[in-house]
């Protein structure tokens, strides 16, 4: 059977709930603070790191909060690295800040990352060095010079420095 219609209608019930991704976190932390929210992968469980909903909705506010100190809300932010505690503070981090997250694919090559930093209008991109043998710092380099709103690389190894370089003190949008 072909479709005749570009609109599928299905349920309507639950209604769907009219709130921010940084106010369902902040909803997350107030009722269940304590309830583990996420376990990092690591394959050896003893360096496997985990947070609370409180503590990862801290996290994420001092992740947005450092974010404001390099960007402006409205602006789009690139993250080019595999799944990491990080990429979902960043996530959540530039949703209270009122950024714009551009997830770029791990398994992308320069010349991939350049459209996608150009098309997106990136000022930012957030990197590791090298995943599976794809030297992703030294592509990010090679192309940031062809990527003219690109203002800052920030090293994911260098994530400690970033957060608290953040104001601790400032508003959030």
């Amino acid at each position: 059977m072909a479709l005749s219609e570009s609109l599928a209608v299905g349920p309507t019930e639950p209604a769907l709930r009219d709130i921010t991704l940084g106010a369902l976190l902040a909803w997350a932390a107030e009722t269940t603070p304590d309830r583990v929210a996420l376990i990092s992968g690591e394959p050896d469980p003893a360096l496997r790191r985990k947070w609370t909903y409180a503590q990862l909705h801290a996290e994420c506010q001092r992740t947005a909060r450092a974010l404001l100190t390099r960007f402006k809300p409205g602006e789009r932010v690139a993250v080019w690295a595999p799944n990491r505690p990080e990429w979902l503070m960043m996530e959540f981090g530039a949703a209270m800040a009122g950024m714009v997250l551009v997830t770029v694919n791990p398994a992308f090559r320069a010349a991939e990352l350049e459209y996608v930093l150009k098309q997106s209008r990136a000022a930012g991109v957030f990197v590791v060095d090298q995943f599976r043998g794809n030297p992703m710092l030294a592509s990010v380099q090679a192309v940031a010079p062809n990527c003219p709103e690109l203002r800052e690389v920030i090293r994911f190894d260098d994530w400690a420095s970033f957060i608290r370089a953040g104001d601790d003190t400032g508003d959030m949008p």
